[in-house]
């Protein structure tokens, strides 16, 4: 059955959504944003009352959708073909089902999803001394690396809320008095994080300062038992990944209408 998601079960939505963070990442921050960022959400429950898949209409017009094993292809393609919208974004292990549906114009790829290979992952197990904790009055100058490195990330009131709740955390390196790289983690829970918001200042780039944050990071978190997840469209990023033992599972494709 498709329906209309109520606001008083959005608490059930982020449940099912939290079950795959890795492809979630940007549908959670929806959800969690103290504004209302999506204008309608479609779900579809089985036979035993569970969601299996929902559909998100963003305020500013884009469609997300994530789904879980089968689900009613034919059902939210008439849906989505009755809704006003720009593109649907999300991953191309269940949104490319909509294919063929007469819905799109184009198709283009974008950021690529990855794991970590726990069994093979190749980060050095050494304690760089000069790795400091992010602290909520850092956020200043991480913003202006974000800035100068990034076209959209979430803003300081975001990443304020992350370390204040525990949500995540961030590691960084310093140099010259000022910060020189960072990496953070977002919406960790006993099993899992995703790993975001690795840069550098252009400054100090191509010195493996980045590749040491998130090696530190990754490795705190290891040793809690949770497995890691990340996005990236950068390609030369997406290299250093790969050579820790991030292996690509999923790709995350724009469809425009």
């Amino acid at each position: 059955m498709i329906r209309e998601i109520l606001e008083e079960e959005y608490g059930e939505v982020l449940q099912f959504i939290e079950q795959d963070i890795g492809r979630n990442y940007f549908i959670r921050l929806g959800l969690e944003n103290t504004k209302r960022v999506y204008e309608r959400i479609i779900g579809e429950w089985d036979h035993e009352g569970k969601l299996k898949a929902v559909l998100f209409r963003r305020k500013l017009g884009n469609l997300q959708f994530y789904a879980w094993e089968d689900f009613d292809v034919e059902g939210f393609a008439e849906s989505m073909g009755k809704m006003e919208f720009k593109a649907l974004i999300g991953p191309a292990s269940y949104c490319d089902s909509f294919l063929g549906k007469n819905l799109f114009s184009a198709v283009h790829g974008g950021a690529i999803i990855a794991k970590l290979a726990v069994e093979n992952h190749r980060l050095r197990t050494t304690v760089f001394d000069e790795i400091d904790v992010l602290r909520v009055q850092d956020l200043d100058e991480v913003v202006a690396i974000y800035e100068k490195v990034f076209t959209g990330f979430s803003g300081k009131p975001v990443m304020e809320e992350r370390l204040n709740s525990g949500r995540g955390r961030g590691l960084c390196i310093r140099r010259n008095g000022k910060i020189a790289a960072v990496a953070q983690s977002e919406f960790e829970m006993d099993h899992a994080a995703l790993i975001v918001g690795v840069a550098t200042d252009p400054e100090f780039q191509r010195k493996g300062l980045g590749t040491k944050c998130v090696e530190a990071l990754c490795g705190q978190l290891l040793r809690e038992g949770k497995d890691l997840y990340l996005q990236y469209d950068n390609i030369d990023a997406g290299r250093i990944y790969e050579s820790l033992g991030f292996m690509p599972f999923d790709q995350v494709m724009h469809y425009e209408k």
